[in-house]
């Protein structure tokens, strides 16, 4: 189920002094399979542009595609979209608001009007899938730890059985233990055969786990490509206020003292290798 997106533009409150322009002629494309990354500075129109991927916003000007369906067509069903794309908000535990777990995990398929047999298995289905424990199934929501609240609210998109899930900053706010468990989760979940497709500011979260990665800067695709061929433009990312993996500097600096280390290294696995391997025999690049 690939999503297109062809001149996407928009402007808040146009007409108006205070018009702004958070989108300009836009255009990606994802497929099937992939975890994709979106970064960009505060105001580069990241959470603007995955409003449009399950009809939150309707494109004027511009097309959105969802597996070959437009979302601007007064004939298409929004409510089918939004089963087949579903969309994380940022601090997604705050919409949390049911007496337990499952009832709050069950919102979305019982508004879908699903036998209740159906929507027992897509409960536990859903909290197979975040790693909630079913003995938490009965438990209020509010007495569950901020990650663990973070679980239900995913696990409650995940009910609605969606072909690709977009996630806003799905680690923000967590400690370091807490966030590196949230990113294997979505992980699992992409390989549970969901396209991902994931807003962060952290190069060294996307350099990890995303296949490619789309750079806004000023509401506009700055950089797209698979994160090797997007980090080699250190100093220009660097200009529209983003970094590079902690990992990917270190192999600059020894590249730049003469060591043998190549361009894709951006990864800690990688680069240590390389260190392991050469820099530790002692042997440089010519």
């Amino acid at each position: 189920m690939p999503i297109e997106i062809k001149h996407l533009t928009h402007v808040y409150m146009p007409g108006s002094p205070f018009e702004a322009r958070a989108l300009n002629d836009i255009c990606l494309d994802i497929r099937d399979g992939e975890f994709i990354g979106i970064i960009g500075h505060t105001g580069s129109g990241k959470s603007t542009l995955i409003s449009y991927f399950n009809g939150l916003e309707r494109a004027k000007p511009g097309t959105v595609f969802v597996g070959g369906v437009d979302l601007g067509s007064k004939d298409t069903d929004l409510i089918a979209v939004r089963r087949t794309v579903g969309l994380v908000f940022q601090y997604p535990e705050y919409q949390l608001f049911e007496e337990t777990v499952e009832k709050d995990i069950a919102f979305g398929p019982t508004n879908l009007g699903l036998p209740p047999e159906e929507i027992e298995r897509r409960v536990v289905h859903a909290m197979q899938l975040v790693g909630l424990d079913p003995s938490r199934a009965k438990k209020s929501p509010f007495d569950l730890s901020g990650g663990q609240k973070r679980r239900v609210a995913i696990a409650g998109v995940l009910a609605m059985d969606p072909q690709i899930l977009v996630l806003d900053e799905p680690a923000a706010g967590l400690d370091p233990a807490g966030r590196h468990e949230m990113l294997e989760l979505i992980r699992d979940i992409h390989e549970s055969g969901v396209t991902i497709v994931m807003v962060s500011h952290s190069m060294d979260d996307v350099g990890k786990y995303c296949d490619r990665l789309f750079v806004l800067s000023h509401g506009e695709v700055a950089y797209q490509g698979a994160p090797a061929e997007v980090f080699v433009h250190g100093e220009a990312l660097n200009a529209i206020g983003l970094d590079v993996p902690e990992c990917a500097k270190l192999a600059k600096r020894l590249r730049d003292a003469g060591f043998d280390i190549p361009m894709d290294a951006y990864r800690l696995e990688d680069v240590a290798g390389y260190i392991i391997d050469n820099i530790g025999k002692g042997r440089r690049g010519a």
